[in-house]
Formats: structure tokens, C-alpha cells, sequence
């Protein structure tokens, strides 16, 4: 009798490229071409999932690190309460943690090597983990799968106090577009597949240039990116 089982699809990696497993912002098309990269992408872009890890809300970003934006320039974060400026300790983005029992949905696409710069730029606080073998949807060929995790001193829980710590409404809008643009049994099974979190704490954000800013850490964090 003939297997019954469904053949996974192949992708294959060109020279020079890698593959990405996207499960935030990452997720998001638009964001990759227009607030990350600046330019269009026109390879494979396809759903996927990663067993072994879960999601959640658990990288945390401390206020008293100038964060790098794509322009270049970097700022501080602060939002507005009842006309008081308020710096949050901490700005939280999502995060995989380890979890056997657990499979997490997701993007697939690929990236040429000369860009995994802007994106480790991009993913500062966070390491480049090799994840081809926890691909559950796709025979991986050519070259390897990363995904980001947060490092160590970057990982904390959120609490409901958005003095404390908030998630920006800007970095909740990607995640909606990713949803808009993969349709509501994406969005349905990312929610299923995420930690729970109290939304109070998405917050409008304003930034301000940090003209100066101390960037011994950054440069840590960056070279964690170069011995890879």
C-alpha cells in the first residue's frame, strides 16, 4: 500500500542565502521591505511552523539603551500620560522560549547573506539561532534556517503596569499587518500559539533622537552578531 502521508515541499536555498523563520515583525512583508530592508523582496515568502519553541511577550528592551532604528539614528522611548513623560523601564517585543510540547506558526523566506546585517541590527539584544531541523512544513536544502532569540539579560516578563513596561502600538500594528495579510486562521492560530499578556500595556510611543547616546552595550550586542 502507498504512504497516505503528504510529501513536504522543498526549499532550496540559493548560495549565498540563508532562510529566515520570522514570528513577529518579521512576519510582516510590508515591514521587511518598507521599514527594514527599503527595498522589495520577491522570493518565497511561505507559512511555516517551528516545533520545540513557544512565543511570547517576554524580550524586554531596557529604557536606558538607546534603541537603533532603521533610519540609523538612535532614540529613547517615552509615551504620554495626562500630559506627564513617562519612560517605561522596559519596552517589550516578542520572544521564543523553549518548549517541546509546543509548535509555534510562522514565516519562511530567504535572505542574502549581506543582509543578515540590517537585520541582526534590527535584532540587537537578541541572538541568531539555527533552527533547520524544527521546521515542521518544508524539507530545508542549501543552507541554514535562523530565527531570533532574546539573549539572557534581555528576557523578563511583562506586568500589567505600563509605567513599568509597555509593548508599542507601532510594533502591535506590524503584527496586525502580518495578520491582514495572511487571513484569520493565521491570526487565530498566533494567538492559540502566544502567551497571554495584558493588553493595557500597548501604548502609542513617542520618540526622541538620543543625541550621544552610551553605546558601549550596543557595540557588545553587536559583536555577539560577528563571531556567528
Amino acid at each position: 500500500m502507498g504512504s497516505c502521508q503528504k510529501k513536504k515541499p522543498v526549499l532550496r536555498i540559493p548560495e549565498g542565502h540563508v532562510a529566515m523563520f520570522g514570528y513577529g515583525s518579521l512576519m510582516s512583508k510590508n515591514f521587511i521591505e518598507n521599514g527594514l530592508l527599503q527595498k522589495n523582496y520577491k522570493g518565497p515568502f511561505l507559512l511555516a511552523h517551528l516545533k520545540g519553541y513557544k512565543r511570547s511577550w517576554t524580550f524586554a528592551w531596557p529604557s536606558n539603551l538607546p534603541s537603533l532604528e532603521p533610519d540609523g539614528n538612535y532614540y529613547k522611548d517615552y509615551i504620554l500620560n495626562k500630559g506627564d513623560t513617562i519612560y517605561p523601564q522596559k519596552i517589550h517585543f516578542l520572544n521564543i522560549k523553549k518548549d517541546p510540547n509546543s509548535t509555534i506558526n510562522g514565516v519562511l523566506y530567504i535572505v542574502p547573506k549581506a543582509d543578515l546585517t540590517t537585520y541582526d541590527d534590527w535584532e540587537l539584544g537578541y541572538e541568531r539561532i539555527e533552527v533547520t531541523n524544527l521546521i515542521n512544513d518544508h524539507i530545508i536544502e542549501g543552507g541554514p534556517v535562523f530565527a531570533y532569540r532574546a539573549l539572557p539579560d534581555f528576557v523578563a516578563e511583562p506586568t500589567n503596569d505600563s509605567h513599568q513596561n509597555i509593548i508599542e502600538l507601532s510594533y502591535s500594528e506590524i503584527i496586525h499587518d502580518a495578520f491582514n495579510y495572511w487571513g484569520k486562521e493565521f491570526e487565530t492560530e498566533y494567538k492559540k500559539t502566544t502567551e497571554p499578556f495584558d493588553t493595557g500595556i500597548i501604548k502609542e510611543s513617542q520618540k526622541t533622537q538620543w543625541i550621544n547616546p552610551p553605546l558601549d552595550k550596543i557595540k557588545e550586542l553587536k559583536s555577539i552578531f560577528k563571531k556567528q
